[in-house]
């Protein structure tokens, strides 16, 4: 019910004015939901229960966090540090958006080249518009599965890099090799063979750890395998790859 109201609001409604008022109609949403059973823990909204999508994820109806997004914010605390970093952000959800900017960052830029999310910055992740060596930490949370040429994407992640730096990398995966076609190249196409209309490829743990190598990173994988009923509602299981230069 939640995603149908989301797709009609988007549609018959501009989407300056669904932004501008986004955190209302959240709140409106949320008191349904209100409760002690779960937490976001971007937001900290106490949660009888998540919404639950259609691919069985869970949403936080007070700030739209996704799982993946709430497993990043608790992976970005516990295990990276964001103290003093010079970060850069591709396509970054609002909220966790908001936490990172008060999280004593040195500096957090945020990108968005489709004009989806509200960032600082317009950068093509192909050709990016910034000097080399200049972040400590970049996070590309679904991103690559939408570029054409995501080796020169990785190519440049690793050169605006600093030496040490990190690049926090999650995309949907698969099983076996990369699934890609060039052929495969319509809206409808595409969300047949790769499960959206705007994704060109479909990878693997393995084929995406081997292109990020390519281009000169270590590569690490933290794999979360959390309960399904776990407090925060984080992924019942979910692999990003730490890659660093």
């Amino acid at each position: 019910m939640y995603v149908q109201l989301k797709n009609w609001a988007k549609k018959i409604v501009p989407n300056q004015w669904l932004r501008k008022h986004e955190g209302f109609l959240r709140g409106l949403i949320a008191l349904q939901y209100k409760g002690k059973t779960y937490q976001c823990n971007v937001c900290g909204y106490a949660l009888r229960a998540f919404i639950e999508l259609e691919d069985k994820g869970k949403l936080c109806p007070n700030c739209g966090s996704l799982a993946r997004t709430r497993y990043l914010w608790q992976f970005l605390l516990d295990a990276i540090g964001l103290k003093d970093k010079v970060v850069l952000h591709f396509s970054p959800p609002k909220k966790i958006s908001q936490r990172l900017k008060r999280s004593g960052v040195k500096e957090y830029v945020t990108t968005d080249f489709e004009n989806e999310f509200t960032a600082d910055k317009q950068l093509n992740i192909e050709e990016i518009d910034e000097r080399d060596a200049v972040y400590d930490l970049i996070i590309c949370f679904h991103v690559l599965e939408h570029i054409e040429n995501d080796r020169k994407a990785m190519a440049e992640l690793y050169r605006i890099l600093k030496p040490g730096g990190r690049c926090l990398v999650q995309t949907p995966f698969k099983e076996g090799a990369i699934y890609e076609d060039a052929d495969i190249s319509t809206p409808e196409a595409r969300l047949k063979h790769f499960g959206q209309e705007d994704h060109v490829r479909v990878y693997s743990v393995n084929g995406l750890e081997q292109r990020l190598q390519s281009v000169g990173f270590k590569v690490t994988r933290h794999t979360n395998t959390a309960a399904a009923t776990n407090f925060h509602g984080f992924p019942k299981q979910l692999t990003l790859l730490i890659a660093e230069k």
